[in-house]
């Protein structure tokens, strides 16, 4: 489903703010981007990110405002320069340079003076930053809740007209026997001219008709379904791929009550019921 969620902390005269938006996707992916500093702690933003959604496309955009003096150190490399100062004394000394070695010559060669991260200080960021994630998780959860419940109403409202059709179906099926009982006795008597007909013969052949276009057991497993796909609005876990199995079920056994059924009425609510069966399809699509 889709979403926004944002969050924001302070620390001292740092601000940390916490931004995340999700669209629809089949599967989980979580993109995140943070400042430099932050990177250690990629792995578990998205554990905790992964603990909250299951599924979807969510883009984690998590910033910085305020000074770094607190997160960074500046070391001196003695080694490093002490071996510079001798290579260019070693130069002016060969080549009979005039001049002092100075202090400006020396801080512009590499890596003399090096800024390192304090660890400690940066952990010490990371509960503001986890505090602001939470709020931004919190949010878009709450959005996607209010998005949620309105998908389930309209998937709610289709399911039971599925439900209806079907009820309308079964009164029907005994329809088709009898109708196709007298199709059939009506083109024997045509072919045999009148003749006696063989009436033993004749209801085993309606029988096997009969079987044939019977629908009763597809009719009460949709239903069994549908009763079931419905209480799946009660539970509090994620019910997407539970949805996406019972409409794979639901689609097979309208399938099959289409392909038996010999009545064009029968055939009608089949076309309805696989209308609506494809709307609720793209509804769950965008539930977790």
């Amino acid at each position: 489903m889709t979403g926004f969620g944002y969050g924001r902390t302070v620390l001292g005269e740092v601000e940390i703010k916490t931004e995340i938006r999700a669209v629809n996707h089949r599967f989980l992916d979580i993109s995140v981007r943070l400042p430099r500093t932050y990177s250690v702690f990629e792995p578990e933003i998205r554990k905790t990110v992964s603990t909250k959604a299951q599924r979807g496309k969510l883009d984690v955009v998590i910033s910085r405002i305020g000074g770094t003096g607190s997160l960074v150190e500046i070391m001196v490399d003695h080694g490093l320069a002490s071996a510079y100062y001798n290579c260019l004394s070693e130069l002016k000394s060969r080549f009979s340079l005039a001049g002092d070695i100075t202090l400006s010559e020396m801080t512009h060669l590499n890596d003399i003076i090096v800024p390192r991260e304090k660890q400690e200080a940066v952990q010490i960021e990371w509960h503001a930053l986890e505090e602001s994630l939470e709020q931004a998780l919190a949010a878009l959860d709450s959005m996607r809740k209010t998005e949620g419940t309105a998908l389930w109403q309209d998937i709610e409202i289709r399911l039971n007209s599925i439900r209806a059709t079907a009820e309308e179906i079964l009164p029907l099926v005994d329809q088709v026997t009898v109708a196709a009982k007298e199709r059939l006795e009506k083109r024997i008597h045509e072919l045999t001219g009148g003749l006696e007909l063989d009436r033993e013969r004749l209801l085993q052949e309606v029988a096997l008709l009969a079987d044939r276009a019977d629908v009763t057991e597809e009719l009460t497993r949709l239903k069994s379904h549908v009763e079931q796909f419905l209480s799946l609005a009660a539970q509090a876990t994620p019910v997407g791929r539970k949805m996406d199995f019972l409409l794979q079920e639901l689609h097979r056994e309208i399938n099959t009550i289409g392909s038996k059924s010999a009545s064009t009425a029968i055939a009608h609510r089949v076309v309805a019921m696989k209308a609506e069966l494809e709307k609720v399809r793209e509804q769950i699509q965008n539930i977790e």
